[in-house]
């Protein structure tokens, strides 16, 4: 069995950099993207102008709202929307608090350039391919159509890129879903047709609105889906990775999520254990079925890095300026990994506090419970490490190792026991072993006595009723 004895700081500041890294040039993209979205110097602060300056306003799309059958040019102007429809987070935000209500079903609705907002029931999902000069002009082969009944009854079709992956295609489902969309028409949509002729047919009722969207919001009822997670952020993180792009969505949403719930109702959704060797194991591709489920990790700390959080928008959203990032090396059975034995393995841990009086830095060594969900198996440069093994001391440098990466609220500290209270605990103990070994000894001492008396008694009840002894 391998022991990690001592570990360097290196590999420790290169991760970081390389986050940060990440992080600076996300947050700069958006802030640019922000303020200039297109060729010229036109600032974009409304829905209206952004869709002008992308050429999708209502009038450069007007061919959707007309009431003829869908035609080619009407799959023409819908790619060029999907293409162009795609705004900066920080302008997103602020146009959905302006969004229209969908009308009741059976009642017209409004074709501008303002976004409406559905929600209720995702009840169809289906692929719709496109044609090969506009698959390449969209730079994907196809999209997806969405059928949502809302929840005053309106049957509204969405057009996005991609509805979530965990839907199924083709068959009638029942999940929560909300958009905050484009509307294109009242009037004829697209109707996916199934590639492999196998019978699926798309609904033959029709629709009271088509939208656009960039994507369909699904929080299913599991507890992460409960404190506002939205599931299809999670179709774009991509494993055996550092942070990328694709993750960013994710990550914040579940560190937001995490804001909202307290470390004790995670441990108990997780039933207060979590099988580490499954998390850990690749070939066992736990993350593809498990993602955003509550886990609960044991181990010790061997370090805890303040992360700061320069973006305001991200501060409001998770109520603070930092987080932080831990390394904890789990408790595991006895495994082998790159031909090492050992009995624990590092998980990065990122939670937004720590217990106070935690120690923190670069290296320390302190018992903690992170209570937290799993986001991806995170591709990090491990420190230097030395083992220490039967086979011989060995130093590991410049590896770089997949390893969970779990989100949670606070890292929950597990102090050693103060000198006073480690005596108290020394005076007890010692006291029970002399209580014990008093109340041994006195229980010998009354078994010798009982046992020499019944031999007395016995030798008397062998003896005769009368001794004659003999004559002098």
């Amino acid at each position: 069995m391998s022991m990690v004895s001592s570990m360097g700081s290196a590999r420790a500041a290169s991760s970081r950099r390389e986050a940060r890294a990440v992080w600076s040039v996300l947050i700069l993209s958006c802030a640019v993207a922000a303020a200039r979205v297109a060729p010229g110097d036109e600032a974009v602060t409304t829905v209206e102008s952004f869709l002008r300056i992308k050429e999708i306003d209502v009038g450069s799309r007007a061919a959707l709202v007309e009431g003829a059958a869908w035609s080619d040019d009407k799959e023409r102007v819908l790619a060029r929307v999907l293409t162009r429809l795609a705004a900066p987070a920080p302008l997103v935000a602020a146009w959905r608090e302006q969004a229209a209500e969908v009308a009741p079903r059976g009642t017209a609705n409004e074709i501008t350039d303002r976004l409406v907002k559905v929600s209720g029931r995702a009840t169809f999902v289906a692929p719709r391919a496109l044609p090969a000069e506009l698959a390449e002009l969209a730079g994907r082969p196809q999209y997806d159509v969405a059928r949502i009944v809302d929840e005053k009854g309106a049957v509204v079709d969405v057009v996005v890129p991609r509805a979530p992956s965990a839907w199924p295609r083709w068959r009638a489902i029942d999940e929560p879903a909300a958009v905050v969309g484009l509307p294109l028409t009242s009037g004829g949509g697209p109707e996916p047709v199934a590639a492999d002729g196998g019978g699926a047919t798309w609904p033959a009722a029709g629709h009271d609105l088509l939208v656009a969207a960039t994507g369909i919001e699904w929080r299913p009822p599991t507890l992460l889906g409960s404190l506002g997670m939205n599931y299809g952020l999670f179709d774009t993180v991509v494993d055996d990775r550092k942070l990328e792009p694709g993750d960013t969505g994710a990550f914040w949403g579940v560190m937001q999520a995490a804001t909202r719930v307290s470390p004790a109702d995670i441990a108990k959704a997780a039933d207060g254990k979590t099988d580490i060797i499954a998390m850990i194991d690749p070939a066992q591709k736990w993350f593809a079925a498990h993602r955003g489920e509550p886990v609960v990790i044991a181990g010790t700390a061997r370090r805890a890095t303040r992360i700061a959080i320069d973006d305001p928008a991200l501060r409001a959203s998770v109520g603070g300026d930092h987080y932080w990032e831990l390394e904890v090396f789990a408790d595991t059975p006895t495994i082998k990994v790159n031909e090492r034995v050992q009995d624990r393995y590092p998980i990065v841990c990122c939670v937004r506090s720590l217990t106070d009086g935690m120690p923190s830095g670069e290296d320390i060594s302190e018992r903690v419970r992170v209570p937290g969900f799993a986001l991806k198996r995170y591709s990090y440069p491990l420190r230097d490490v030395l083992i220490s093994s039967s086979q011989g001391d060995s130093e590991i440098k410049g590896e770089r190792i997949s390893t969970p990466l779990v989100i949670g609220p606070k890292a929950e500290w597990v102090p050693p026991p103060s000198p006073a209270e480690t005596s108290n605990v020394l005076f007890w103990i010692f006291s029970g072993i002399i209580g014990v070994l008093a109340a041994l000894l006195a229980y010998n001492n009354w078994s010798l006595g009982r046992d020499a008396r019944r031999a007395e008694r016995l030798r008397r009840d062998s003896l005769p009723d009368r001794l004659d002894l003999p004559n002098e």
